[in-house]
């Protein structure tokens, strides 16, 4: 088999294992019933775990760009493994907002900093979408595969939860990561031929260009708008529409998730990265304005696996267009920073969990994730490859 595809494959089960924090809200439902935490309590370590994870992407990126994958993977393995096997003996909310919320933000920020670029250096600029979809689809399918193992678990203790993902994540992760091969073993010739658009500029170039910062805020305002229903989807269903087995509706979230990641990338593709994201935003603002209305679990259930499409999308969606806006010198770097929206998006799971003590429903909460929605939509419009990166291009493709 073609190299690169062994990567990828590798790659997207280490995704599958540090997917694993896609299950939160089934943690969090086990929070408030058996120790009886507020629903701003059990969402602050999902919090933490966003904004650490996505402010050290930039310091990951970096020591991908000069480590290579497989320490910095491995790195992330254990960071993972031992933050849910801590977390088991303490299991208090400003203890497990350091034990899982910080420690597993190091640790998923080392993995998935490096999986992707490692897999994407092995293809043309034609293939890249459709590789980080199938690299991230294995981070949406963790929790299809780990929902109704985490909710049978949780249902019997949490401390067994804890402890069980603990020692799975860590022996997996650290196994896998031995598997995949440094990408700076790659003839130069290939190098060269993948690294489109490259140019020799200082490290902090894409700073210069405002497309970044539209980058920026359109990850930010999108992610928040998943990150707040991965963190509160029990709780929303049973709320909305009475139905109280909320883990298939976290499997069938996640399913879909999955799905969206290989799908907008194969989009991408064919459509282009402008084109696929102002879609992706246009189809996630139509269903927020639907789900106010939602009152039956099928119908809750259809609508959640249309935004969980459109979430899971993001993911391939945004690495692509990084890539093909800035080209693949220093990959994870400039990747990281435009992943540092979601450090900053990590705040909408808590005004929702605010929100919700306050009024008892997530209605005001879908209003703001609706208007939020549209900005993206709106950036998405202004957002164009700059134009000097595509003259590069244009002269290597000639």
């Amino acid at each position: 088999m073609y190299q690169g595809w062994k990567v990828t494959i590798v790659c997207a089960s280490i995704t599958f294992l540090s997917g694993i924090t896609y299950s939160w809200s089934i943690f969090a439902s086990g929070l408030v019933c058996e120790l009886g935490w507020t629903q701003t309590q059990a969402a602050f370590p999902y919090t933490v775990f966003i904004f650490c994870y996505a402010l050290l992407m930039v310091a990951t990126g970096r020591m991908y760009d000069r480590m290579g994958p497989r320490l910095v993977i491995s790195i992330g393995g254990i960071f993972i493994g031992l933050s849910f096997i801590l977390s088991s003996f303490l299991l208090a909310p400003y203890s497990l907002a350091i034990t899982w919320g910080l420690l597993v933000g190091i640790g998923v920020a080392c993995c998935y900093a490096s999986v992707t670029p490692a897999a994407i250096i092995w293809f043309p600029m034609q293939k890249k979408g459709l590789v980080t979809g199938i690299v991230v689809f294995g981070m949406g399918l963790s929790a299809v595969v780990m929902a109704p193992v985490v909710n049978m678990l949780v249902e019997q203790s949490l401390k067994k939860a804890f402890l069980f993902v603990g020692i799975t994540v860590l022996i997996g992760i650290f196994l896998l990561a031995q598997l995949v091969k440094d990408p700076h073993q790659l003839p130069s010739s290939q190098i060269a031929a993948s690294r489109t658009g490259n140019n020799e500029k200082h490290l902090t170039q894409i700073l210069h260009y405002p497309q970044f910062y539209l980058l920026w805020f359109m990850f930010c305002f999108s992610t928040g708008v998943g990150i707040t229903f991965v963190t509160h989807l029990t709780r929303i269903v049973e709320v909305q529409t009475g139905f109280e087995k909320g883990y298939i509706m976290v499997a069938l979230f996640a399913f879909f998730n999955a799905i969206g990641r290989l799908v907008a990338g194969w989009l991408s593709d064919r459509i282009g990265r402008n084109k696929a994201i102002t879609l992706v935003f246009g189809i996630k603002t139509l269903v927020l304005l639907y789900i106010l209305f939602v009152q039956t679990p099928a119908i809750m259930g259809l609508t959640l696996s249309i935004l969980a499409l459109t979430y899971g999308g993001l993911y391939s969606l945004f690495p692509a267009v990084t890539v093909s806006y800035f080209g693949d010198k220093n990959f994870g770097f400039n990747f990281g920073l435009v992943f540092t929206g979601l450090a900053a998006a990590g705040v909408f799971p808590l005004i929702a969990g605010h929100l919700f003590e306050l009024q008892g429903d997530f209605h005001s909460t879908f209003i703001l994730l609706l208007m939020i929605s549209a900005v993206a939509m709106f950036l998405s419009f202004l957002c164009k490859k700059p134009a000097t990166m595509l003259k590069e291009t244009q002269n290597l493709t000639e």
